[in-house]
């Protein structure tokens, strides 16, 4: 696993750069890389590019290895347990869906790749379990007893905030993931996959003023 939210997508190159190193001594005979959804279809997206970048690195060593890339993450989308008035936080149009994923869904395609190596060394495993739209998830979260409704951030305030993650929710905005999800399923039919609802529905919640 490697991540650009601390130094930068330049750091996560050389994170990456640095974990196949190791890998490369150590001789271990299956990695599974951490990337993610989309991050190979060449977006701009500077955390989507230095992803993409750590595969082709990965590439070129000839290892047996994985990728695994999941697409949002159910936390990512609310920012925790504490939610806003008008949640969740998202710069997406409220009919948008957004492919999601529960961590423990991922956790437990992580462990069932290692164990069936010969089926997915050589494989990228794009990763999500529901396709949710901001509407229907602030619909979850009033079911789960904390009433909340839809306002999207403005595009241009998170353009002009932060210039990584505006080139990520226009992309997710204008093309969004394409994770195959009735093929990944039947793929790993042990997974006893979560929707954004069930998830939702076992949350504490609380609520926040803007």
């Amino acid at each position: 696993m490697t991540t650009p939210f601390e130094a930068g997508p330049q750091a996560e190159v050389a994170q990456g750069r640095a974990m196949l190193e190791a890998a490369e001594t150590a001789r271990g005979p299956h990695l599974v890389l951490a990337s993610m959804a989309s991050a190979d279809r060449h977006t701009g997206i500077p955390h989507f590019e230095s992803k993409a970048r750590v595969e082709e690195l990965l590439a070129s060593t000839g290892r047996p290895a994985t990728v695994v890339a999941p697409a949002y993450f159910y936390d990512n989308a609310l920012g925790g347990a504490v939610i806003a008035r008008g949640a969740p936080e998202l710069a997406l149009p409220a009919e948008t869906p957004l492919q999601q994923v529960a961590r423990r869904d991922l956790g437990a395609l992580v462990a069932a790749v290692p164990a069936d190596p010969g089926r997915w060394i050589g494989h990228r495993v794009e990763v999500a379990g529901d396709a949710p739209t901001p509407r229907r998830m602030a619909a979850a979260i009033s079911a789960a007893g904390t009433p909340v409704e839809y306002a999207p951030v403005p595009l241009a305030r998170v353009r002009a905030a932060n210039a990584d993650m505006g080139a990520m929710f226009t992309f997710l905005t204008e093309t969004g993931y394409s994770v195959d999800i009735p093929a990944l399923r039947a793929d790993f039919p042990d997974i006893g996959w979560t929707t954004f609802a069930d998830w939702a529905g076992k949350q504490t919640w609380s609520v926040r003023e803007r």
